[in-house]
């Protein structure tokens, strides 16, 4: 059976945007029970994590502060040694600490897991609820819960706002001519123009032939071709006018609802033309 002790440090970290004593939290690894060295920074890294998530402090775990713990590990007793508890805060610039044992009593992959805080400048400690974890993933989750009880003290992180409704809604677009808009009105415009065009030398050709004899089988199928490219351009024309339509007609958009989670569930609004 493994034993090894966990500590979560919460380190004063530099003053940033108005925050004089922000608290900087380390997931230490120490003991453990029935859990590997990658396991316990596994779950102190989630721990960390939730924490940074819950409560307005900085926060890290895992390898990285594993590395600046004796190698050797922490004592079995340092939870109890003033001194320890004194090397550990100075190690990690601490302002708390939180004495955490993880335990895998079945084998079966669930940790239970109990905390002890502890103030190293005062000496003040408190023992905290015990935090149960069914599985890997549902860690990050449990832990989030817990994390007001662990350091109660600490400023809890502001939640971003959302509409009324739990979500965002977009900006509004106005109709307006697009490319593809535009090029449809240009192929409306070049149509309508050689079916005018044509149109009307196809007509003043036809008026000339009225005349018996004027014109020759040539000429007749000339108008013929003519009047037939004229009839193409008024179609392309006539498309045009209606895909522009279409086009401009559709490329508005109103103001939407993005729904999101909120605390109160999840509700939806619709918002549109008809």
């Amino acid at each position: 059976m493994k034993i090894a002790l966990i500590a979560i440090a919460a380190l004063v970290a530099f003053p940033r945007a108005g925050h004089a004593d922000r608290i900087k939290v380390a997931v230490v690894p120490g003991i453990a029970v029935n859990l590997d060295s990658a396991r316990v920074d596994a779950l102190s890294q989630d721990l960390a994590d939730a924490l940074v998530a819950e409560l307005d402090l900085d926060a890290v775990g895992g390898l990285e502060v594993r590395r600046k713990l004796p190698a050797e590990g922490l004592a079995p007793d340092c939870l109890t040694t003033p001194a320890c508890v004194g090397d550990v805060a100075r190690r990690l610039g601490a302002s708390q600490l939180l004495f955490v044992v993880m335990v895998d009593a079945t084998g079966t992959g669930a940790v239970q897991i109990d905390s002890t805080w502890v103030e190293p400048a005062t000496g003040k400690s408190a023992s905290r609820p015990a935090i149960d974890v069914p599985s890997i993933p549902e860690a990050k989750t449990r832990f989030a819960a817990a994390a007001r009880v662990l350091l109660p003290d600490a400023p809890v992180r502001p939640k971003p706002k959302t509409g009324g409704f739990g979500g965002t809604m977009t900006k509004e677009i106005p109709r307006h001519f697009s490319t593809p808009s535009i090029l449809s009105a240009g192929a409306a415009v070049v149509g309508l123009g050689i079916g005018i065009g044509f149109g009307l030398s196809a007509r003043s050709k036809y008026g000339d032939c009225d005349v018996p004899g004027a014109c020759n089988s040539s000429q007749k199928d000339s108008i013929r071709t003519k009047t037939l490219i004229a009839d193409a351009g008024f179609i392309v024309g006539i498309s045009g006018i209606i895909a522009t339509s279409v086009l401009f007609a559709t490329s508005g958009k109103e103001s939407r609802l993005v729904v999101s989670p909120s605390p109160e569930g999840v509700s939806l609004a619709a918002v549109g033309r008809f």
